[in-house]
């Protein structure tokens, strides 16, 4: 008779552990989404350029352009900042495209250059 109650109690353990270990495993990761600063930037990059080509095809408006555009950068910046990175003063802070010296915007993503 223990034996069942003893068998049902390790079962609830178990099934408790299996919902409740993401909950627990998330809060000691790094970032809010549970990301790393190294995936943040990358998938920010991701949605800059993927954000450029659908502007580029008419699929983005003006002003939802912008609005996303900004968002994406400086989400991008923010990782970079987590991960200790500096700037290149060649390269775009924004998409990573080399940029002529003395320029004020970048040729590729036309994002002003810091």
């Amino acid at each position: 008779m223990y034996a069942v109650y003893i068998f049902g109690s390790i079962m609830a353990i178990l099934v408790a552990a299996v919902i409740f270990a993401p909950m627990i495993e998330g809060h000691w990761r790094e970032g809010k989404d549970g990301s790393s600063p190294a995936e943040r930037k990358e998938t920010a990059i991701a949605a800059l350029r993927e954000l450029e080509f659908e502007y580029q095809t008419g699929k983005v408006s003006d002003e939802d352009y912008a609005t996303l555009r900004a968002r994406y950068a400086r989400d991008a910046i923010a990782a970079r900042d987590d991960l200790g990175e500096t700037v290149d003063s060649d390269a775009c802070p924004g998409c990573g495209a080399a940029v002529k010296e003395g320029a004020k915007f970048c040729s590729a993503c036309g994002g002003a250059l810091v």
